[in-house]
């Protein structure tokens, strides 16, 4: 049998998935590229994320902005540029990457800022450079680091002195901020999120009981019944989902969820164990995404059953509603069968026929009706049931319509989002387009998912409508714009349609084949 001899690009896509699928991080794959194709540092980094010069000339321009190192939006780095920095010393470059460019390329490739250079490197900086190098690099002493500097960054930050391996690398979440000087790199965080980081979430959530234990017999007589703090909690949840990964909410899941069992057995008043079980069917909705978000869908759909029961216990209609619609949206993301999802809508049309429901109760319900309708080809169904959504929005009341944090409200925004998915699969590109524009503005800072599924979606309708490098480099940047940590089944899902939805004639245009190596490198991160 013939041997089909790979092209390089191809042979280096196929190298980078096969040490991703053992488990090797970037650095262990930038080493291998280095040494297999004599790659520089700079350029092996690049390389172990699969970017093109354009790709990740547009990965360091939103490094920049996230950093605060380039506030007005310039977008100074290019991909020609980024190629004279790789090269550098050559002669052929006269472009010197600064400590403050290192620093940001750092930032972006998620890599030491010392992996980054070689001997060329350091043999051809100044005599400053190399001192401010030495610093960033972890070869300076920490007492070289004046107190002043420390103090004023203390507060609301993670402060960290970078020395030697055991400092992992200078990759950073949401608003950060390097600061090259005396190797301190300062992170602004928000406490769980640093918890979570340093792995401390799990042993915190062990300590939910000890919590509740120490709330009841420190304020036994303060009047606010047990209940009070169920309800604080599933609305926690309800505002953090969007935004912390879901390997630290599960964590957190398990906790609550096996107390609450705890305390809704024990409890007798009747009235209290209805609102117990309704809390309960929140969480274990929560559960179910985030179950999925990990991609562990048989899990995932073993919760849902459990939320809608608990859901059904309660005899709150809104919960009753609120699972199954919930349900219906991530079943499609999850490539459920169609007609499964058809029986799930089938039976929220029955629970809502049977009772009085309020608009606020119905309205996750109608928009996952009509998604699935349009996905089982029932076109003009699904645009009547898109109207209902539109008209029964003008019926919310303003807690609904107006809460744009938390996920139990239904705003402006989630009313574009339910337009962008169903005008998208009908092929009416000008009102996806319309809806997609309208949604990108109404994200609050703190989600970072949401626009990038709209981007997503933008996208998949570009491919769709003929633009096929455009759409591709689109969810390209989208998805390599977002940390891993943030992937959830929705954007993945989204992203493989973007991937298969080109002619199979267009299947071999490089943009596509970088892009679909990346989500190979994705299934098996």
């Amino acid at each position: 049998m013939a041997t089909v001899r790979l092209s390089l690009r191809e042979e280096q896509d196929d190298l980078r998935s096969r040490m991703r699928a053992l488990g090797m991080g970037h650095g262990e794959i930038a080493a291998e590229f280095a040494r297999r194709y004599r790659f520089r540092p700079r350029a092996a980094w690049r390389h172990a994320h699969g970017w093109t010069l354009n790709q990740a000339a547009r990965q360091v321009n939103d490094a920049a902005a996230r950093t605060g190192y380039d506030e007005d939006g310039r977008a100074p780095m290019t991909g020609p540029r980024l190629c004279e920095l790789e090269k550098w010393p050559a002669q052929s470059s006269r472009t010197r990457p600064t400590p403050r460019v290192l620093a940001l390329l750092a930032v972006a490739y998620g890599a030491p800022v010392g992996g980054l250079l070689d001997l060329d490197d350091h043999e051809n900086y100044t005599a400053a450079d190399r001192l401010v190098l030495s610093t960033m690099t972890g070869s300076a002493t920490p007492m070289s680091t004046p107190r002043s500097l420390v103090s004023a960054i203390r507060g609301d930050s993670v402060v960290r002195l970078t020395g030697g391996p055991g400092d992992g690398s200078l990759e950073v979440r949401d608003h950060e901020l390097v600061r090259s000087a005396h190797g301190v790199v300062v992170v602004p965080v928000d406490r769980r999120g640093f918890l979570a980081g340093a792995g401390l979430v799990a042993p915190l959530a062990a300590m939910e009981p000890t919590r509740h234990l120490v709330t009841t017999s420190l304020a036994p007589d303060d009047g606010v019944p047990g209940v009070d703090e169920w309800r604080a909690i599933v609305h926690d949840y309800s505002l953090s989902y969007g935004t912390d990964p879901a390997a630290d909410l599960l964590r957190r899941l398990d906790a609550d969820l096996s107390l609450l069992s705890g305390v809704t057995r024990d409890e007798t008043d009747s009235t209290v164990v209805r609102e117990l079980r309704r809390i309960g069917a929140l969480l274990a909705a929560f559960t179910a995404h985030a179950a999925a978000d990990v991609g562990d869908l048989v899990s995932s759909r073993r919760w849902w059953r459990t939320a809608k029961r608990a859901a059904d216990a309660s005899g709150d209609v809104h919960a009753r509603l609120w699972t199954r619609g919930r349900e219906i949206v991530r079943a499609l993301y999850e490539q459920r069968p169609v007609a499964d999802v058809l029986g799930l809508v089938a039976e929220a049309d029955a629970i809502a026929a049977g009772v009085n429901a309020p608009p606020g109760a119905v309205q996750d319900y109608l928009d996952g009706k009509a998604r699935a309708l349009v996905r089982a080809g029932r076109g003009e169904e699904a645009r009547s049931v898109l109207t209902e959504v539109q008209i029964n929005f003008e019926r919310l009341p303003p807690e609904v319509s107006g809460d744009t944090v938390s996920w139990f409200g239904w705003s402006e925004r989630a009313l574009h989002l339910a337009e962008s998915y169903t005008y998208s699969h009908l092929g009416d590109w000008i009102r996806a387009d319309q809806a997609q524009t309208a949604a990108s503005h109404l994200f609050p800072a703190a989600n970072r998912r949401g626009p990038v599924l709209v981007e997503l979606q933008r996208a998949l309708c570009q491919v769709r409508s003929g633009d096929i490098n455009g759409g591709i480099d689109q969810a390209h940047t989208a998805m390599t714009g977002l940390p891993r940590a943030q992937y959830n089944s929705p954007i993945i899902q989204v992203s493989r349609d973007v991937a298969t939805a080109m002619p199979p004639t267009d299947s071999g245009r490089d943009s596509v084949r970088a892009f679909r190596a990346y989500l190979r490198d994705l299934q098996v991160a």
